[in-house]
């Protein structure tokens, strides 16, 4: 039987155009609100983040260069309640919104959150221990 405490895993991809993002400072944050939950334990919190050089947005070119995304997708596995995963995703997006938009930049930033559960039969987990 898996626990269900084990999760989320939180896997964040950008478009290359948010030059000021800071990488570890987003994964700290997104790891620090989802642990306020306090649902989770701390190191079942695992977080990943992917700046993507090729993307599109839109279809003309002059429209896209004005916009710019942050898209995350949380992993769980099933049987959480309905508004255990709302919360987690309303709460992802606050942190999203306060760690990855430069007040300076110009640019339409997009950021969105899927929250998405995976079959807790069909997920397989290894952990070494050190001797």
């Amino acid at each position: 039987m898996h626990n269900n405490k084990n999760m989320p895993h939180i896997s964040l991809e950008y478009s290359s155009n948010l030059h000021n993002l800071d990488e570890s400072w987003v994964l700290l944050q997104v790891n620090k609100a989802v642990l306020s939950l306090g649902i989770f334990m701390d190191s079942d919190i695992k977080t990943r983040i992917h700046r993507l050089g090729s993307y599109r947005i839109g279809v003309s070119a002059a429209e896209a260069g004005d916009h710019a995304f942050v898209a995350a997708t949380v992993d769980l596995l099933s049987g959480r309640e309905f508004t255990i995963k709302e919360l987690l995703g309303q709460v992802l997006l606050k942190a999203l919104e306060r760690s990855c938009r430069d007040p300076l930049d110009a640019l339409q930033t997009q950021i969105t959150v899927h929250v998405r559960e995976l079959q807790s039969d069909l997920y397989f987990k290894s952990v070494s221990k050190p001797l």
